[in-house]
């Protein structure tokens, strides 16, 4: 052997060195980095899927509530208006003789709404203005419903006396500015 075929086996033995030490750097180093990025890759995919499910299922309900919002504008500013009992009075008595309010014991409540209940004796002169009346509730800017027994009740020929009871719907407010509403005033017998 010759001094050239000497340094040609040790350039060969460096280069096999030198490839082995490449294949152990790669297996040890850049595999398991592939293998964290295709499972971080995976959950991002899933995380992304079901984020795009809950923001397109956001979106429907969103764009859903401001068209209800927009067909029922009305309805929704009612809620917002606080009950005035002067106001309702003076709209029924376009429909009755008299009307006088009691408060009912008891009030409920829910999460959204206080709800006041209250019985409402009137005198009228026909039971027709009674259904004028409720015909006219929705024109009232608070929510309200007649609610049942209804009771007429004749007294001479020429007025009726009719008691039922009302609901009146007011939504609540979050938090302190709750507090700084005043309660419904009612006049009592």
């Amino acid at each position: 052997m010759n001094f050239k075929e000497i340094r040609l086996i040790r350039m060969l033995i460096w280069i096999l060195l030198y490839l082995v030490l490449i294949f152990i750097l790669i297996f040890a180093l850049v595999v398991p980095t592939i293998k964290a990025y295709k499972r971080v890759n995976g959950d991002y995919t899933d995380a992304k899927a079901r984020y795009m499910a809950a923001k397109n299922e956001h979106d429907t309900i969103f764009e859903r509530l401001k068209s209800l919002q927009a067909k029922y504008r009305k309805v929704v500013a009612a809620f917002e208006n606080r009950w005035d009992e002067k106001r309702f009075v003076a709209k029924a008595k376009e429909y009755f003789l008299q009307v006088e309010l009691m408060p009912v014991e008891g009030n409920t409540s829910d999460p959204h709404f206080k709800i006041y209940e209250i019985n409402a004796l009137t005198k009228m002169e026909s039971p027709q203005n009674f259904y004028r009346f409720l015909d006219a509730l929705p024109s009232i800017p608070f929510v309200v419903q007649a609610d049942f027994p209804i009771a007429f009740k004749a007294h001479g020929t020429d007025e009726i006396e009719g008691v039922f009871r009302i609901r009146v719907y007011e939504e609540k407010l979050q938090g302190n500015s709750e507090s700084n509403r005043s309660k419904p005033s009612v006049s009592k017998r």
